[in-house]
């Protein structure tokens, strides 16, 4: 998230400068990626913070942590309220068909515009966002996402027929995106389509065949909240990863939809717009959420007696409601140590108390908590076999001339797609609360990971790679049962004629015991790896591994044009 600090000032009366700003940001907030003069880049790596990925959620989070003042009052608008306003104007047919995945879908049709060049201050708005100026009709949509973090899409008028169904696309079902190029999709993906054709991947991207153009005189606009896990699924098989499908991943509210399109449709009449058809379904209303908070628990998990007076200034200055709900009587002064907690309907994030004590923590400031010297017993005696095998493993491995590298113990999402596994998701161990889509399935191998090394070090013009990663892989019994051991492998990218019997003389120079009579078996071809340069490799009649060359097209999608030869194998024989 780019954030214009000319546009910020807007909404708040900064009391310090842009520098002491992004200095401060990482010490209360949030990481920064980027600062230049016009803007600076959040790090929204690794941050389930939906209110950062828009300007006025941003302008709540420096006013707070500044002791700035807002320069705006929030007007609370909702979709009674704009249906009433406009209750002379018709409403448009729509359906949803699976309101699961679109909870909120709204429409409305304005005619009467002319598409044109935006002005300077818009273009500069966008520009110090990260965003390309299109035209007045495109960059109304986009300045409103940056303001509300509502990502909108404006169908060209004239090309949608009489009614807009939102549904399951077919699987196989074909359409042809913005960017020109026609997309193939699956049953998971949800479809905006009138009743002759798809005119849009919900939450990603709009469809060449609806777009607006300079002749476009009427559009329907398009404000909608889907389904997160949708989105994400979507638009990370698709290859994308808009600014629009992140806010869709991040989450939406019904308030701020309502704000957002607001401002939309008074924005389009400033162009001479007239707004002619509306139309709503789903859900209008954000649910409240009501959180116990006690002062023992803020004590117990920051460590540091914060006292029930800061407590509450913190999280009201967060814009956080509180409600007292008990007195300490055993304390002289009658304090109070328990409330419930209502967190700002923008904060999707906060969900238990261990949030609200975050919060508290960050306010109270993460440089002013002291550490505290870990204490407790160790056992007389620790069993370091394997450890000192890794070790010898390792050392044996660096003296042959390999490079040793780390890498998570998850797939990423273009190693679940260049691989082909988006569609085997099932088979893998799916992390209960990750911080990213990066981070949800964990690794049933490394060498995968590896060729995601080798790629990115390739790419900047290394030709001579041989690394290797010692490290555990996990997976699922056929009893359902978790399980996970150590494994090596490495990977070997060069201009050699046999790739494969080079790892091999490799790993015959690994003269340790417990991989001594490891033989290769040559077995049918196997998905991934080239059909004919391929081997199991077994001890004592048991598979403990692989020796591969890769197929060519798997090395491609990663960007290697070498020739690349992998082996993984069990250390814990």
């Amino acid at each position: 998230m780019k954030v214009s600090f000319n546009w910020l000032r807007e909404f708040v009366d900064l009391n310090i400068s842009n520098e002491e700003l992004t200095k401060l940001l990482p010490l209360r907030t949030i990481g920064v990626k980027e600062v230049t003069q016009d803007f600076v880049e959040l790090d929204m790596k690794g941050y389930n913070r939906a209110d950062l990925l828009s300007l006025r959620g941003v302008a709540y989070e420096v006013a707070a942590i500044t002791g700035s003042k807002l320069k705006f009052i929030e007007i609370d608008i909702s979709g009674d309220k704009i249906m009433l306003e406009h209750k002379d104007i018709l409403e448009f047919r729509t359906k949803v068909e699976d309101p699961q995945r679109a909870p909120l879908y709204t429409l409305v049709k304005i005619e009467g515009l002319r598409v044109g060049k935006s002005t300077e201050s818009w273009i500069k708005k966008l520009k110090d966002s990260g965003i390309r100026s299109i035209n007045n009709i495109a960059d109304v949509t986009n300045l409103v996402m940056v303001e509300y973090g509502q990502p909108m899409h404006a169908f060209d008028g004239d090309k949608i027929d009489e009614e807009i169904v939102v549904r399951i696309a077919n699987k196989g079902e074909r359409i042809k995106t913005l960017d020109g190029k026609e997309r193939v999709l699956s049953s998971e993906d949800l479809l905006i389509t009138d009743p002759q054709r798809a005119v849009g991947i919900a939450g990603v991207m709009g469809g060449e065949n609806s777009e607006v153009t300079d002749s476009t005189t009427t559009i329907f606009l398009e404000a909608a909240i889907f389904d997160s896990q949708t989105i994400r699924k979507t638009s990370t098989r698709l290859g994308l990863v808009s600014e629009a499908s992140k806010r869709f991943v991040h989450g939406l509210t019904q308030r701020r939809l309502f704000q957002a399109l607001d401002a939309a449709i008074k924005m389009y009449e400033d162009l001479g717009g007239k707004l002619k058809a509306i139309t709503m379904e789903g859900t209008t209303f954000d649910p409240i959420k009501r959180i116990p908070l006690t002062l023992e628990k803020v004590r117990s998990l920051i460590g540091v007696e914060i006292s029930p007076k800061d407590t509450e200034n913190y999280l009201k200055k967060l814009n956080f409601k509180l409600q007292r709900r008990g007195v300490n009587v055993n304390h002289p002064e009658g304090v109070i140590d328990n409330w419930e907690i209502i967190p700002p309907y923008f904060r999707l994030d906060i969900e238990i108390e261990e949030d609200v004590v975050e919060e508290v923590a960050r306010m109270y400031g993460y440089e002013k908590i002291p550490s505290q010297e870990l204490k407790g017993s160790l056992p007389s005696k620790i069993d370091q076999t394997q450890f000192e095998l890794i070790s010898k493993l390792k050392k044996t491995l660096v003296d042959l001339g390999l490079t040793e590298v780390q890498t998570y113990s998850f797939y990423s999402t273009d190693v679940l797609r260049n691989l082909g596994w988006m569609d085997h998701l099932d088979k893998l161990i799916k992390v209960a609360n990750p911080i990213s889509s990066e981070t949800e399935f964990l690794r049933q191998n490394i060498w995968s990971n590896l060729l995601e090394v080798a790629a990115k070090n390739s790419k900047r013009g290394f030709r001579d790679i041989v690394i290797f990663e010692v490290g555990k892989i996990y997976w699922i019994n056929q009893e359902g049962e978790y399980n996970e051991k150590y494994s090596l492998a490495i990977l070997l990218v060069n201009n050699t004629d046999n790739p494969i019997q080079e790892l091999y003389n490799i790993f015959q120079g690994v003269k340790l015991s417990h991989l001594r009579g490891v033989s290769m078996l040559k077995m049918d071809r196997q998905a991934n790896f080239h059909p004919t340069r391929f081997a199991f490799l077994q001890k004592n009649d048991k598979t403990t591994g692989f020796l591969a060359e890769l197929h060519p097209r798997v090395v491609n999608k990663f960007g290697v044009e070498q020739r690349v030869a992998a082996l993984e194998i069990d250390i814990n024989l």
